[in-house]
This record gives structure tokens, sequence and C-alpha cells, in this order.
């Protein structure tokens, strides 16, 4: 049995690693979760498919194809949706140049995240506060949040690999849910 954190923060940043494969992963997992067929849209297929169910049952001879060709119409509509869609997007992710990450040290602290980056000589050190965030998911495999520091908007994937004693999950989970609200 693994002894209990007693401090929840880290004392010692604990080095953030990403591979360009962990990136690509993470970046279509994400892009499944919010490609969802709108509620909106539903309605309308539902409506296609009705007028086109009523179509066939009260229309006889050569004008019932219309309402196969709208009833094969949803189908192929649905189909490119959920696998067209997502073969373009695998494909345009592999062309981007993604680069591994490292050399980055990352902590959790009372306020916020922060972040060392040596760079030459001089090490380089960032803070995301919660406050900051303005949302996040938590995956199986990593926690994902978007935030704007100085106007700017960013993102990070946090890998659960990385939860330890020194890199606790679970406070980060804590702030996100009592400064921003619940995982979307």
């Amino acid at each position: 049995m693994m002894a209990k954190n007693l401090y929840p923060y880290t004392l010692q940043p604990v080095p953030f690693e990403l591979s360009e494969a962990e990136q690509r992963s993470a970046q279509l997992i994400i892009w499944r979760r919010t490609n969802t067929i709108s509620q909106k849209t539903w309605i309308i297929l539902g409506i296609i498919v009705a007028l086109a169910i009523v179509g066939l049952v009260f229309v006889k001879n050569y004008s019932t194809i219309i309402f196969w060709l709208m009833l094969v119409g949803v189908v192929l509509y649905l189909l490119i949706r959920r696998f067209g869609l997502e073969w373009y997007v695998k494909r345009k992710l592999g062309q981007e140049l993604i680069e591994d990450i490292k050399g980055i040290k990352m902590g959790v602290q009372p306020q916020g995240l922060t972040m060392i980056q040596r760079m030459g000589a001089q090490e380089g050190r960032g803070m995301i506060s919660w406050k900051d965030v303005t949302e996040w998911q938590d995956h199986p495999d990593f926690l994902f949040l978007t935030f704007k520091v100085k106007g700017q908007q960013g993102a990070h994937v946090l890998p659960k690999r990385m939860n330890s004693q020194n890199f606790s999950f679970d406070t980060i989970r804590k702030h996100l849910t009592e400064t921003v609200g619940p995982a979307k």
C-alpha cells in the first residue's frame, strides 16, 4: 500500500516530456470528443428519414426514387461524418510537424502550475494560474487544459503517467473543479 502524500504540492518540479506519438494521440482523442453531431442536425436527419419513410409508404411507382435518395443521402452523410472526416483529420495531423517536448519541468503549487525550462545558461519560468484555465478535460490517459495568459490562448496536455507523489493529479483536479468547474 502506498503512503498517503501529506503535502499535495510539488516541492521539486518533475520532468515533463511528451513524445510526438503522445501528442498526436491526444489531438485525435480531443478531436473525437469534440466531433459530435449536434441536436439540430439529428432533428433534421430524423425529419428527412421520417419524410422518406412516409413517402415510400404512401407514394407508388417512379415517384419513390426521391425518397430512396433521401435515405441514401442520410446514410452517406453519417458514414462520411463518422469515417471520412476522421480519416481526413488523421491525414492532416500526420502532415503537421510535431516535435517531442523535452527539457521542461513542471510543478503543482497552490496558485497554479509552474513550468521551468532551461535555455542555454538562462532559466525561463512560467506560471499558469488556476484562474487562467478556461476549460479542462479529463481523459483516461491525460488531462487537457486550455488557458488564457496575458491575452494569449494556450493548451497543455498533461500525461497521467506523471501522476506521482511529486505531481498530484488529485490536487490539480481539486483546484480545477473549485476554480473552473467540473471537467467537460
